[in-house]
């Protein structure tokens, strides 16, 4: 059996879920999966699902454009694009 963690959360009267989350988002990372957060404890995947449930809960109709997730999911579509075009060059290139 592993070592027990010995950490500032380990002696608190909490679940073992909400120590969890506490020590996910203490080192930078989704409370919920544990990739690297893009918002303070949320990855990318995660923050837009909350954004949109949070949108139908409320009833929004209309998008803020400029908060964070928007931004975030942008910036990061615009890299995968850069990525894709930059392995289909590298394929291209090896062909030839």
């Amino acid at each position: 059996m592993p070592n027990p963690i010995e950490d500032e959360f380990t002696d608190l009267k909490m679940s073992r879920q909400r120590k969890y989350q506490r020590r996910m988002r203490r080192d930078g990372r989704c409370v919920v999966c544990g990739e690297k957060a893009a918002g303070s404890y949320l990855c990318l995947k995660h923050l837009v699902a909350e954004r949109e449930r949070r949108r139908r809960k409320l009833g929004s109709t209309r998008r803020l454009m400029g908060t964070k997730s928007y931004r975030l999911e942008k910036q990061f579509a615009r890299r995968a694009k850069r990525r894709r075009s930059e392995r289909l060059a590298k394929s291209k290139r090896r062909k030839a």
